[in-house]
């Protein structure tokens, strides 16, 4: 009988070590990946879209987490520069993170990309990312090709066949202005294009050259140093309306501006920026169940790059809750391909593109009494 009971004994051993080994598991924690310009020019980009990361991360560990287990939200400040980008993705990878988000600037996710081509998914939200729908990144704004359009169609509605416009000198800058022409020449709107260098400190000579006669201006400069161009267009005394990038429209950019605001101010905003705008009644109600926990704990309301971040947060608790193995790239990305995200707005990718979100759900934007409102047409 002394076997017996040693078997016993040895077997309970067994279930108990497992059951240690199983809890252990389980006490680990999700380990979620940010990469955000929390300093340097593009500081008013990512330190808005990461508060509203923190305000996911925070709820859901209130809650007891995911599985049982908790998030860790790893965020490295890129500055907004490809080297520290790559060095944040590297710090990702090493450390197994389930998924990284990624709320900086372009040129900095172009950098990372080759890092991943066997994973981890990382999903971004600059709308100038087209990504490879064979590469391991996901985008869930619409692209900056639509963002445009969305313009061209306000321009249309206002018969207006002119545009001035400010475009940076980097990647970014580049692309706005590929789209810009690929967009407003097809359709007979006459584009006047300037650029400007990321680190100049006056515009003037760029608008004198492009505003002329146009009716409008656009300016596709993010971060901090398009409030240059802002300025510049304040001391020249212009007072056509001025349309800003999706970029900038957020309180920190307003602070920026706020001794130098145009005349008429103009943004190209996505509809979940005002509730009204929202149709869905499901995306509403998360819309406004964010509004009010992000206000309670900011004691401000969201900026677009706030509720973009909400956008980030919902793909990543989507994967985090419905992929057995959060650690293999093939089937987080075979999830998202397959499975539309209920966010603030439709998010749907497929095997064909990793763009997330469409034209519906842009809107042209105008700022109004310290907040943005549905623009009125142009007198």
């Amino acid at each position: 009988m002394k076997p017996l009971v040693y078997l016993k004994g040895l077997g309970c051993g067994l279930l108990t070590a497992a059951s240690l080994s199983v809890t252990a598991f389980a006490a680990e924690p999700f380990v979620v990946g940010v990469i955000s310009p929390m300093t340097g020019p593009m500081a008013t980009v990512g330190a808005q879209s990461t508060a509203g990361l923190q305000l996911w991360a925070k709820a859901l560990n209130a809650a007891g987490g995911i599985k049982g287990r908790q998030i860790e939200l790893d965020v490295c400040d890129d500055q907004g520069t490809p080297e520290n980008a790559v060095t944040c993705a590297r710090r990702h990878i090493e450390r197994h993170a389930a998924i990284i988000l990624d709320n900086s600037i372009s040129s900095t996710i172009r950098a990372i990309t080759p890092l991943l081509k066997d994973g981890p998914v990382m999903v971004v939200v600059s709308p100038i990312i087209d990504p490879d729908p064979k590469s391991y990144v996901f985008q869930t704004s619409a692209s900056d090709v639509e963002i445009t359009r969305a313009l061209l169609a306000y321009l249309q509605a206002n018969k207006i066949s002119k545009l001035a416009m400010i475009a940076s000198t980097d990647t970014t800058g580049e692309a706005n202005a590929s789209h810009a022409q690929k967009v407003f020449t097809p359709a007979g709107v006459a584009l006047s294009l300037a650029r400007i260098d990321l680190k100049s400190n006056d515009a003037s000579i760029q608008l004198a050259n492009v505003v002329k006669d146009n009716p409008i201006i656009y300016s596709a400069y993010s971060g901090a140093g398009a409030a240059t161009v802002v300025k510049s267009f304040n001391n020249l005394g212009l007072t056509i309306p001025f349309v800003l990038s999706n970029a900038n429209l957020s309180d920190a950019f307003m602070a920026l501006i706020k001794n130098d605001m145009p005349p008429r101010l103009l943004g190209l905003g996505l509809n979940f920026m005002l509730p009204e705008l929202v149709t869905d009644p499901g995306e509403r109600a998360r819309l406004q169940k964010f509004r009010t926990a992000f206000q309670e704990a900011q004691k401000q309301p969201p900026s677009l790059l706030a509720l973009m971040g909400v956008t980030l947060a919902d793909t990543a608790e989507s994967v985090l809750r419905n992929v057995e193995n959060t650690n293999d790239a093939a089937a987080v990305k075979k999830y998202l391909e397959s499975t539309p995200i209920q966010s603030i707005a439709a998010i749907r990718f497929s095997p064909e593109s990793h763009v997330g979100a469409g034209a519906s759900t842009i809107s042209v934007v105008e700022y109004k009494n310290g907040h943005w409102t549905k623009a009125d047409p142009i007198k």
